[in-house]
């Protein structure tokens, strides 16, 4: 579950994750296809869960924009509704950051 807090206009996501030793960044990974089946996100602003498919990863982007509002210029094209996101995972599918402990 990733969490997020919006502009009230647009819902800004990381698609990625980022491994720690001693507060120092020391690995990236990018959710992709590949690796997860949905990403799952909290915004504190409109206090609501999106869940975005692993179709809408790809290969490995680095962010996605949900958009509240519709964008100031009317672009449709190439935009995100978050109201495409709101619906419910299937049953069984586990969000994006939850992954089985290492031994």
């Amino acid at each position: 579950m990733k969490y997020t807090q919006s502009d009230g206009h647009v819902v800004r996501v990381k698609c990625f994750s980022h491994s720690l030793t001693n507060g120092k960044v020391r690995k990236t990974k990018r959710y992709t296809a590949a690796t997860v089946d949905l990403l799952a996100v909290y915004d504190m602003t409109t206090d609501r869960c999106f869940y975005i498919p692993a179709a809408a990863l790809g290969e490995g982007r680095s962010s996605i924009h949900l958009r509240l509002t519709p964008a100031r210029n009317n672009q449709l094209l190439r935009t995100h509704s978050a109201e495409c996101y709101i619906a419910p995972p299937e049953p069984g599918v586990e969000p994006a950051g939850i992954e089985p402990a290492t031994s």
